[in-house]
């Protein structure tokens, strides 16, 4: 059993086609979709609606540690993406190798923060105000659906085989 290195690793990562990074960009994309959903539902269900919160002090402080780290970590994770593959403000286009970790990490910095809040929302026993960084988070993240324009213009389908010319 061989460990892989890291440029072997990225070797590897480049050479999946741009179709394949595209459909699996959207795929955990959708699957990071619905987590939060998902989760905002089950705690829907949990915190009845005359439950009385447990200080408005844990509400105040829990919705600061959530609204500071969406600031800190969403942009550190944008700052990471735009450090990975620059070149796309001038047209350029993204290897599969560096769209996808790029896009992860910041899809995963939003679902993150998202979470934390909707925690926030148990330990405290109210949706407000702990319900708005979550709210915030999911609205970047609707905006981040995963694009052909960065890795190519036909990621979204597989390139069809030219034939061979015969002279």
């Amino acid at each position: 059993m061989t460990i892989q290195t890291l440029p072997k690793l990225e070797q590897s990562r480049s050479r999946m086609s741009a179709f394949t990074a595209f459909r699996l960009a959207r795929l955990l994309w959708s699957v990071f979709l619905f987590t939060p959903f998902l989760a905002a539902l089950w705690i829907s269900a949990r915190i009845p609606v005359d439950r009385v919160p447990i200080s408005r002090l844990a509400e105040g402080r829990w919705f600061i540690a959530a609204m500071l780290y969406l600031v800190v970590i969403a942009p550190g994770a944008f700052f990471w993406r735009e450090r990975m593959y620059s070149g796309h403000r001038s047209g350029a286009m993204a290897r599969t190798g560096k769209f996808l970790p790029g896009m992860i990490s910041i899809w995963l910095a939003l679902l993150s923060s998202a979470i934390l809040s909707l925690i926030g929302c148990i330990f405290t026993g109210s949706f407000l105000p702990n319900m708005v960084p979550a709210f915030f988070a999911l609205m970047l993240f609707l905006m981040l659906w995963p694009t052909e324009r960065v890795i190519g213009h036909h990621a979204g389908r597989p390139k069809a085989v030219p034939k061979a010319q015969v002279h």
